[in-house]
């Protein structure tokens, strides 16, 4: 008997039968405003027993079938009900929706009960994205109904008011047009039985100009009267103006500005540096930019300057490294006519070079010997400045000065050193390097040299304290008076004909720039090529010349627009395309690109200056500098889709199925496997039967 119950235990576990229990049943009931009122209208038809999830935006529990809940948002989030659901280890998952979303796969076996969508039209307004100034742009109205209803539309907007009634079934799309002379706001608004929607959108002209204007209000005055966009700093990167003006000096500028601008000038910018008191030649630029400006000094008396350096051993490393940086930028600074000498001292001096003038071939010669510069030994300075005092003594220059800079305590008497600062006649400036130096000293120092003091509390300070002490030694000058003017011919200067100015700055235009106007042989406004851009120059300050002429916005706007006239202007377009949107572009492209998503896809050439691309969602146009957002009315909570197919397509593909109202009572049950425990009781048997043969031997 033992045997046979064995044998049968083990059959029944071949067959692997289960046992019956209750089942776990999470219903995601959803809320969104396209759904709730179906769902509501079943809520009283909805077992009681399950365990709910209402869903929108955002996923909350609710008590009962029959709880509702208007906070979760006007979208659907179908992945965080999922997650939820999830969450809950669920036998079995009952999405009772319309459908309206994008399908993603289901993390378990999903049964799914279709209700139809709550009547409803939505609007939605897609403006050009790239409207021109003055062409007849269209705004798209966008209808969309997830079922077929009436509707009255009225929009409103520079082309007048246009209302009629429709009947909206699935997506439609209307078109809008006037012509775009200034910003302007488009509104709509649909109404019905269900119900009221509205959009509005504002336009603006793309090609009106954006003008970034830095230190110079009476030239943005000017611009916004012809009607650029004008934004008066500060300075930020990318540079994305059509137009820079630059009334502020290098220093005025956060560090790599110079470099950014020689960028933005050879990638196709336009630039206008403007004589304002911080500006062009007293802004530096004639030093920091000397290959892209258009203008140069005219006349300018030069100056020496002697840079007496700390090379000890607390210098070495990043301090000296960056302090010769900072020598390097006072000989890139120089002039010509300047003249720049380099003593060193540590426990010795020596002369790294007298004083020479700066020219390319003096330049290079200085930074090669400044590369060459080691620390190591003590800080004694007085022979040191004495030497730099004895070698400016015949440069012939009315201007002389000496910089001293030192990181650590002076080891050798002050008293000699503030002495022949003082009776030396020379413009005497100190900067103190970090904690360790000598602050007391070097500033009296200064104070008795009749210079300036400065004080670095990290290295990476000194170049640009470097750069501002040279500013201050090689300065230009200005000339104020009545100096008229005369205009050379080009077509920006036809009609010119301006009063004097009283403010200019003496200079000369580069070879490869073009004059416009002059003063009396001094060139006044100069402009050329640079890569691709075009860059011009003005040595006058406009808060005090041609005030009240009522010639200077136009000319200055129309000097405007040929500057950033390098800048190729370009149509968009987009077509709503299905579930998509087709842009088109217009004009001359390098290498466009779509990205989106974090991916970049290549518009494809489709004739003669045009590109187009299938968008799925916003992205953003990249060609070279430009960068063109594109909104796309891209699918939303009532956009018309087959609900009760993509319901049906979620089911299947998890294992389950589209279920009818009536199916949802019957809940499947779960089961407990019962194979481990009919294996576990044979070997019971088997055991006891073995233990009786040992024990009272086989039955016979």
């Amino acid at each position: 008997m033992l045997r046979l119950g064995v044998l049968v235990l083990l059959l029944l576990a071949f067959l692997g039968p289960a046992w019956p229990l209750p089942g776990r049943v999470v219903y995601l009931l959803d809320f969104s405003p396209s759904a709730r009122d179906s769902v509501f209208a079943l809520a009283e038809r909805l077992p009681r027993d399950g365990i709910y999830l209402a869903f929108a935006e955002r996923v909350a529990r609710l008590p009962s079938p029959t709880a509702r809940r208007l906070d979760l948002g006007e979208g659907t989030d179908l992945g965080a009900a999922f997650r939820e659901a999830l969450a809950l280890r669920p036998d079995r998952v009952v999405l009772v929706s319309d459908g309206l979303f994008a399908p993603i796969p289901a993390p378990f076996p999903l049964d799914a009960v279709y209700v139809p969508p709550k009547p409803h039209v939505a609007v939605g307004l897609l403006p050009p994205p790239y409207p021109l100034y003055g062409e007849t742009v269209g705004v798209g109205v966008v209808l969309e109904a997830p079922v077929p209803v009436e509707a009255r539309l009225r929009v409103e907007g520079p082309g007048g008011s246009v209302e009629k009634s429709l009947r909206v079934e699935g997506r439609k799309t209307l078109a809008y047009t006037f012509s775009l002379t200034e910003k302007a706001q488009v509104r709509a608004v649909v109404e019905g039985a269900w119900g009221r929607s509205e959009a509005q959108v504002s336009l603006e002209p793309a090609d009106r100009g954006q003008a970034l204007v830095l230190g110079d209000p009476a030239l943005a005055r000017y611009l916004e009267a012809q009607g650029f966009q004008v934004e008066e700093g500060p300075f930020r990167l990318p540079l994305e103006a059509d137009l820079v003006v630059v009334g502020l000096g290098v220093l005025d500028l956060p560090p790599g500005a110079p470099e950014a601008l020689r960028e933005y000038l050879r990638r196709g910018g336009g630039l206008l540096f403007t004589a304002t008191p911080k500006g062009l030649f007293f802004g530096g630029w004639d030093r920091v930019l000397p290959e892209d400006l258009p203008l140069k000094p005219l006349g300018r008396k030069g100056a020496a300057l002697v840079l007496v350096l700390d090379v000890s051993g607390s210098m070495e490393g990043e301090k000296l490294s960056l302090a010769v940086a900072g020598a390097l930028e006072l000989v890139r600074s120089a002039a010509p006519e300047d003249y720049l000498g380099v003593v060193l001292f540590s426990s010795t001096h020596r002369v790294l070079f007298p004083p020479r003038p700066m020219t390319e071939q003096g330049k290079k010669e200085a930074e090669s010997l400044l590369l060459s510069v080691r620390a190591g030994g003590g800080t004694v300075l007085g022979p040191a400045f004495r030497e730099a005092v004895r070698l400016l003594q015949d440069v012939p220059v009315e201007r002389k000065g000496v910089l001293v800079l030192s990181d650590g305590l002076i080891s050798d008497s002050q008293d000699p050193i503030l002495f022949l600062a003082e009776a030396s006649g020379l413009e005497v400036s100190t900067m103190a390097l970090g904690p360790d130096a000598d602050r007391a000293f070097l500033e009296k120092l200064a104070q008795r040299g009749g210079g300036r003091y400065y004080q670095a509390a990290t290295a990476q300070e000194l170049p640009r304290l470097f750069l501002r002490e040279g500013q201050e030694v090689f300065q230009g000058e200005r000339l104020e008076g009545r100096f008229p003017v005369q205009a050379r011919p080009h077509p920006l200067t036809q009609g010119f004909s301006p009063p004097p100015l009283s403010v200019l700055l003496p200079a000369r235009a580069e070879p490869w720039a073009e004059v416009l106007v002059e003063s009396e042989g001094r060139a006044v406004l100069a402009m050329g090529e640079r890569g691709e851009g075009r860059v011009a120059a003005l040595a006058t300050d406009l808060s005090r010349s041609w005030r009240g002429w009522e010639g200077a916005a136009p000319f200055f706007g129309g000097l405007a627009r040929y500057l950033m006239g390098s800048q190729k202007a370009l149509a968009l377009y987009t077509y709503p395309e299905g579930h998509q949107v087709r842009a088109v572009v217009l004009g001359r492209l390098e290498n466009p690109l779509f990205l989106s998503g974090g991916r970049e896809v290549p518009l494809v050439p489709t004739g003669p200056e045009r590109y187009e691309v299938l968008a799925g969602e916003p992205g953003v146009l990249l060609d070279g500098k430009r960068r063109l957002p594109l909104t796309l009315p891209l699918p939303g909570e009532w956009t018309p889709r087959d609900g009760e197919g993509i319901l049906r397509a979620l089911a299947e593909t998890s294992g389950g199925r589209l279920l009818a109202l009536e199916d949802l009572g019957r809940v499947p049950l779960s089961s407990l496997p019962l194979r481990p425990y009919l294996i576990a009781l044979a070997l019971a048997l088997f055991l006891l039967e073995r233990f009786r043969e040992a024990r009272w031997g086989a039955p016979k």
